[in-house]
């Protein structure tokens, strides 16, 4: 971050100096007293159950230069006092402001129900091959991670990428105000946040503020096979660029084969009456489509196929997602455990039936935040697996073993269908079900923690 003075922060937030230099300088930002550095400004942001405000002494005690605040509060030697009204506004203006200091800085919006965060890393490894990138770490999507990730612009930066969560109406504007975006990305819209938002409608509404939000001079990069995403495009006075697997995408897939042996999946992709060759080391017909947008703009932003496709061997991938090992008995586990939402729950079913193996087994945990919809969407998704052909499906747990009762309805057989509680009941009937050369899919919302069931399995892996 380069440095600012409590005068320039106290304009960006709008604020007034209670106390201190107005010419000393800050280094970094925190909103975490534990992490606060001597130099650093301290924003104590109020959450669900603590307020950061009682913890001005912890930061203090640190080295914080300098605090805002929204009430009054103790006094310290050497220490700058902003007063605001909402200091989770102010960490927001302050973003915005710091942002808007980089004048050549080109931002890459990114948003989606499903693959958001691994195109966003595509898309940042690939224009790393020839500019200078800062991108979202973690889950920093958010109305607190997004003005956060701003700051860590030194200013030698061509592009950032910056991902767009949201749970709402009305949030993707809020994060397309501060970063201001120039590019925006949505890979596809589907059920997630029905609990919130109520339709599939009210989803590719908020998704589209992304669209909405860019400047004349800005390129919307949209999937042209989601119906909801491709009607964005009507609505956007700038240029689009589409993607997908359609004809009359710009950037279409015309063919693609996973090749086990390699480890790659490979895909052909037609643009301008021009083919080209690329592969990734992840399995998936959804990774194909998360890196199409990454391709699209590699291609617009003046790259080689080369320089694509280095960008593409070069993508270090967010934990559990795809993640594949092999046990001992040449049997294939993938681990997908990030999340899951009805999109990503049948992408990943897809995957396995792709490959060849022995039996294919699923082992899949409840799809969270469906509200209404939640006993329909897992319905399908075990009516989904039966007609995949899966061997064995186990659940774990509420509303998991409402997929059980879908596959079962759909024709499945009962002795193949088990219902577990937990992580490790789960992994226990694994370890005594896994055979040579099966192909075992580990899905489930974050909430369920079913990386342990893997965490377990590699355990005893090393014990035996």
């Amino acid at each position: 971050m380069q440095e600012l003075n409590i005068r320039q922060i106290k304009e960006a937030v709008n604020g007034k100096i209670i106390q201190g230099n107005p010419k000393s300088l800050i280094t970094d930002i925190s909103i975490d007293s534990r992490e606060v550095m001597p130099g650093d400004l301290f924003i104590p942001i109020i959450g669900k159950n603590n307020d950061g405000h009682n913890f001005i002494e912890e930061a203090v005690d640190n080295g914080a230069e300098a605090v805002i605040v929204d009430r009054a509060v103790k006094s310290y030697p050497h220490l700058a006092i902003i007063l605001v009204k909402d200091t989770t506004c102010a960490l927001q203006d302050l973003a915005h402001y710091y942002r808007m200091r980089f004048f050549d800085l080109e931002v890459i919006g990114v948003t989606g129900s499903a693959g958001k965060t691994t195109s966003k890393d595509m898309i940042a490894a690939v224009i790393s091959e020839k500019y200078d990138v800062l991108k979202t770490g973690g889950n920093y999507n958010n109305h607190i991670g997004l003005p956060l990730t701003l700051f860590k612009l030194s200013g030698k930066e061509d592009f950032a990428v910056l991902e767009m969560g949201m749970s709402g109406l009305g949030e993707i504007k809020l994060l397309s105000s501060i970063a201001f975006p120039k590019y925006g990305v949505v890979t596809n819209v589907g059920p997630a946040h029905l609990k919130q938002l109520g339709s599939v409608t009210k989803i590719a509404e908020a998704k589209s503020e992304l669209i909405e939000s860019l400047p004349k001079d800005g390129i919307a990069f949209l999937n042209y096979d989601d119906n909801n995403t491709r009607k964005m495009a009507a609505n956007f006075s700038g240029r689009t660029v589409f993607f997908g697997c359609q004809a009359g995408a710009d950037y279409q897939v015309i063919k693609s084969e996973y090749i086990i042996k390699e480890s790659r999946h490979y895909f052909t992709v037609l643009n301008s009456n021009k083919k080209y060759i690329f592969y990734l080391r992840k399995p998936g017909q959804h990774n194909i489509y998360n890196a199409l947008p990454a391709v699209a703009i590699g291609f617009e932003l003046g790259l080689s196929k080369k320089e694509i496709q280095n960008g593409l061997n070069r993508v270090k991938y967010s934990p559990l997602r795809m993640d594949i090992f092999e046990l001992k008995n040449k049997s294939i586990i993938i681990n997908d455990t990030y999340n899951a939402n009805p999109l990503s729950m049948r992408a990943a079913l897809d995957v396995l039936s792709d490959l060849k193996g022995k039996r294919k087994i699923a082992v899949l945990g409840g799809m969270l935040e469906l509200g209404e919809r939640t006993r329909s969407a897992h319905l399908r998704i075990g009516d989904y697996l039966y007609q995949q052909n899966y061997d064995i499906l186990l659940t774990v747990g509420h509303p998991a073993d409402i997929i059980a009762e879908g596959a079962l309805e759909a024709g499945m057989y009962e002795d193949n269908v088990i219902l577990c509680s937990g992580n490790r009941e789960t992994a226990e009937h694994l370890l005594h079900i896994i055979s040579a050369d099966d192909l075992i899919l580990i899905k489930g919302s974050r909430a369920n923690k079913m990386e342990e069931i893997v965490d377990i399995l590699r355990e005893q892996e090393e014990q035996n």
